[in-house]
């Protein structure tokens, strides 16, 4: 609009200049006297010359009472003047004194209207409202100037026809005709012509604005406009807008088309320099641009990652998104989209159609996803850091390509399709205790053996109970058989039936056992040099007596204890030993309950009467050796048959597949139902982990690493960290080194 006004300001100028150049060759060639100021010459010096300033220049549009004021005393002055060429008393000197008297009525009226008239606001008094119509009417360069060259062609030229004829013949061209704005007006839309935007660079007419950043094309035609096809989004009630296609949502008068809108490039808006008549909606135009004018636009640059926009009732945890491409979408994988000034990363969890009426019986099926927030990735620090806000309605959502996955010695696995790393603090998994849940099958005990090794690593004695003889073999490296068995020969030794004694709780062997145990375990953690120990709770003969002692045979009745009895003996030996070393805010002892559901089961469970009271035994133990740097590991693959006192202090889960009700109800309280709804559907090592140790705040789903590819990866770490201590201590070393001894 500013250049369109620019434009008619230049062709009133341009006009004004040749108008007067042709005025004064009319004055110059046809007026007999020439350019000589007199009364011939009034009509060009005092009319036209007012007549084209002010219609041209001061008041092109309308005329204000200060104007039509300054217009009536400028006549009424010329006038004046020529009145000394008029016969006085004659018919002349009447219609020159009356044009006189409406010049001067004219001028009057006008100051008086601008003395009166508010300052503010809305003039109400009929009197003055007339006045003031009146005089920007009359007082108007064209109407009051009219005037002056008529009432003078009929006073000083009308002797002369041929002057009369050419002086209203430019009146008439100036007025009437205005031939010089015309043909400029025409030369510059014949020049506009070349940028008018041409039918087949036309896509369709804009049918709705969904803000903010969307609209729906009313596409012409029947050709499909493929994905990501950049476009121009204009229209003259707004800036123009590049967009891009998204996909098709139906029909009504034609396909709509919904497009993504985002700024236009600076440059781009030149290749279109008119839009066709559009009856006030807008329009969508095809756009040829290079990838280098559009290397700013990330929807562009993105557009094969981009898989729908974010929708209605999105809140601060989760995303709602319609998708758009589903083209590798699944349960687990990321996406991101932008929150304020930041990249924030989520995952999808679940997903369902819907359907939209289009116009009246029309519909419009799509399918929406729900993803969770996971947070902005900090590289420098390896993991998720929280954003606090939630997406724009209609913002982008970018599946995160599939990277090729590298694993980290720090990370216990990944999200799915990601090189995105999920790590763990081992000692918090420790000493606020880890459950790992899930059916048969699908790598408990690889996960579980994992976390061993990385406790193991990390100076934290484990001691495994483990009915399956599972970790020995795979844990084998870390054990010295003949250790193992001389310590497993002297708990034997200590079990057996035992002998009766006059007070039940001293006879049998649990007594023995239980001082070897505790002598076993306070060696191990104190003074052994080794990390691992695994006990096999099935494996020992300890008895319990019964019944009363018999006087005459000496013997008793005697009952050999369960797998969940010595537990509760193994449980509180390792109690002991690390209440006997003091509190400590780090990790000392993880009891690891392999097949837990047999170990420490829940009441309704027990195969014994004796296992109630051996379960709350272990549960005690765990229960108050946080503070002393005692934890477990639980593993499990029937949660309703776990004593729930230790599950729940489980504050780190490892959650897989799993079906039963039971399990998912509890599961629910940890990691949310929408998590807990997928896991029936879990792949074989994935799990969802919430908790203390993990990295990320939120319970996430995660691809578990496999057991070689994690072991070339972490013990590489560690010989790479054992000879960077080696290399750090050996300055240390040489100072210390006296008569060819070494100290530390």
């Amino acid at each position: 609009m500013m250049e369109a006004a620019g434009r008619q300001t230049r062709h009133r100028v341009v006009g004004l200049l040749i108008y007067a150049a042709l005025l004064g060759v009319v004055q110059y060639s046809v007026v007999t006297t020439g350019f000589t100021p007199n009364e011939n010459a009034i009509w060009l010096y005092s009319g036209f010359a007012s007549l084209l300033f002010g219609s041209r220049l001061l008041n092109p549009h309308f005329t204000p009472p200060a104007d039509a004021a300054t217009n009536a005393f400028m006549a009424l002055a010329a006038l004046i003047a020529g009145s000394l060429g008029v016969a006085p008393d004659s018919a002349d000197s009447t219609l020159l004194w009356s044009v006189i008297a409406l010049c001067t009525a004219i001028c009057i009226v006008s100051v008086l209207v601008l003395l009166i008239r508010p300052p503010v606001g809305a003039e109400t008094r009929r009197i003055v409202r007339l006045a003031d119509k009146a005089v920007r009417s009359l007082g108007s360069p064209v109407v009051i100037f009219t005037i002056v060259i008529l009432l003078c062609v009929w006073l000083f030229h009308r002797t002369r026809a041929d002057e009369v004829a050419v002086i209203l013949s430019a009146w008439a061209v100036i007025v009437v005709l205005r031939p010089v704005e015309s043909v400029l007006g025409f030369v510059d839309w014949a020049r506009e012509q070349w940028g008018v935007v041409r039918a087949d660079q036309v896509i369709g007419a804009i049918a709705a604005y969904q803000s903010p950043g969307i609209v729906l094309v009313r596409q012409l035609g029947d050709n499909s406009v493929p994905r990501g096809t950049p476009m121009v989004v204009a229209d003259n009630n707004g800036p123009w807008m590049l967009g891009i296609a998204l996909n098709y949502v139906g029909r009504d008068e034609g396909n709509l088309l919904r497009v993504l809108t985002v700024r236009l490039p600076e440059g781009l808006k030149s290749r279109i320099s008119k839009l066709p008549e559009t009856r006030g909606t807008g329009i969508a135009l095809a756009l040829s641009a290079t990838p280098e004018e559009l290397a700013d636009v990330p929807a562009i640059q993105w557009i094969n990652r981009l898989c729908g926009v974010v929708v209605s009732d999105s809140n601060l945890d989760y995303v709602l998104f319609e998708v758009t491409e589903d083209r590798g979408l699944a349960e687990g994988r990321l996406v991101e989209t932008r929150v304020g000034d930041h990249h924030v990363i989520f995952q999808i969890i679940d997903g369902l159609t819907r359907e939209d009426i289009v116009q009246q019986k029309n519909t419009y099926g799509y399918a929406r996803a729900k993803a969770r927030k996971i947070g902005r990735w900090d590289a420098d620090a390896g993991k998720f850091m929280p954003v606090k806000w939630l997406p724009r309605i209609n913002t982008p959502v970018f599946l995160l390509e599939s990277d090729q996955h590298v694993i980290s010695p720090r990370a216990v696995g990944h999200f799915p399709s990601t090189s995105f790393g999920v790590g763990l603090n081992i000692s918090d998994a420790v000493t606020h205790n880890t459950a790992i849940l899930g059916i048969l099958g699908i790598g408990k005990s690889y996960l579980s053996i994992e976390l061993v090794e990385r406790m193991i690593a990390d100076g934290i004695k484990v001691i495994c109970l483990d009915l399956t003889d599972q970790y020995a073999k795979l844990l084998s490296e870390f054990l010295d058989d003949a250790h193992e068995k001389q310590l497993d020969d002297e708990l034997q030794k200590a079990g057996g039936r035992g002998k009766a004694e006059l007070n039940r709780e001293e006879g049998g062997t649990i007594n023995q056992f239980s001082q070897k145990l505790a002598e076993q375990l306070r060696a191990f953690v104190v003074e052994d040099g080794r990390n691992l120990r695994v006990l096999n709770p099935a494996a020992f003969d300890v008895w319990r007596q019964t019944g009363f002692k018999d006087y005459k045979t000496g013997d008793a009745s005697m009952a050999p204890l369960t797998p969940t009895e010595i537990t509760a003996i193994i449980s509180d030996a390792a109690l002991t030993v690390c209440q006997e070393l003091g509190m400590i805010d780090q990790a000392r002892v993880c009891l690891v309950y392999e097949e837990a559901h047999s170990l420490v089961p829940e009441w309704n469970s027990v195969v014994a009467e004796g296992d109630k009271a051996a379960t709350a035994r272990s549960a005690r133990a765990i229960l108050q050796g946080r503070k002393y740097g005692l934890g477990c590991l639980l593993i499990t693959q029937r949660t309703a048959n776990v004593t729930k006192t230790i599950l729940n202090q489980c504050n780190t889960i490892f959650a897989m597949r799993t079906f039963d009700d039971t399990g998912k109800e509890f599961l629910s309280n940890y990691i949310g139902r929408d998590y807990a709804s997928i896991l029936p559907s879990l792949e074989a090592r994935h799990a969802v982990i919430f908790g203390k140790a993990s990295s990320c705040e939120n319970p996430v789903l995660v691809r578990l690493n496999d057991r070689q590819p994690f072991l070339n990866a972490f013990r590489a770490a560690q010989e790479l960290l054992a000879a960077e201590i080696q290399e750090a201590l050996e300055p240390d070393v040489q100072e210390n080194q006296t008569d060819g001894q070494v100290s530390f």
